[in-house]
């Protein structure tokens, strides 16, 4: 994360000390961030479906796993991608909101229990995107999340880096999806003989945490669990 990151975080967290704490799906009032009350009890948890990629249904694994088996052994999201919760993510993502990243990690951290000595490792925003957006989301998700979990110390903000550009996946195929990210990624050789944590936001047909973790894999990882606020249908 660079120094823009932390200022903007360092900021964000600053103001959330003089003003009230406001719900981020609904912005009202919120006791407990980030969610009021409200929008906390509408939040979905995801329903049971495939134990590898995490897709809700009845099959497990599910189709798209047992033909070809990501690299990644699990994923575990906070909710079901929908309501409040896509709210909340979006406003974190496209609302110039990186100060939700404190405590939508944190509610994270509540429900994802990371894998005990696990490295905490971020999937990379592409350049242009982090460059128009002005932050890494899921680069400031990891770094709280860490900190929730305890896991400071474990997390590694360079083992993964985007080698190419890299255009968005909304609107895509799952095989355009897979296509636009394979061979995007590399990783460094300090995840190697390590379990590793890998956090993004959303997950939705995994295409990307897919090639994210090949890379981590093929520099040497024991085992890559997928970590993300939400899971998409």
């Amino acid at each position: 994360m660079g120094a823009g990151d932390l200022a903007r975080a360092a900021l964000g967290a600053l103001l959330e000390l003089v003003y009230p704490p406001r719900c981020a799906a609904c912005g009202e009032p919120a006791e407990r961030e980030p969610f009021c009350g409200v929008c906390a009890g509408a939040v979905d948890p995801v329903p049971a479906g495939c134990a590898r990629c995490g897709l809700p249904g009845p099959e497990s694994p599910c189709g798209g796993c047992r033909a070809s088996p990501p690299a990644f052994e699990a994923v575990v999201a906070g909710g079901l991608f929908g309501g409040p919760l896509a709210d909340a993510i979006h406003a974190f993502k496209y609302g110039n909101r990186p100060a939700l990243a404190r405590p939508l990690g944190a509610w994270l951290a509540g429900r994802a229990a990371l894998p005990p000595g696990a490295l905490v490792v971020s999937v990379p925003l592409a350049r242009g995107r982090r460059i128009a957006r002005g932050y890494d989301q899921a680069a400031l998700l990891a770094d709280a999340l860490a900190r929730a979990a305890g896991a400071s110390g474990r997390r590694r903000r360079a083992a993964l880096a985007r080698t190419r550009e890299t255009p968005p996946q909304v609107g895509r195929s799952r095989e355009e999806r897979a296509r636009n990210v394979a061979g995007a990624f590399t990783a460094a050789p300090a995840v190697a003989g390590h379990h590793v944590v890998l956090v993004d936001d959303v997950v939705t047909t995994g295409a990307t945490a897919d090639a994210a973790a090949a890379a981590l894999r093929r520099a040497g990882a024991r085992s890559v669990v997928v970590v993300a606020l939400a899971r998409a249908e």
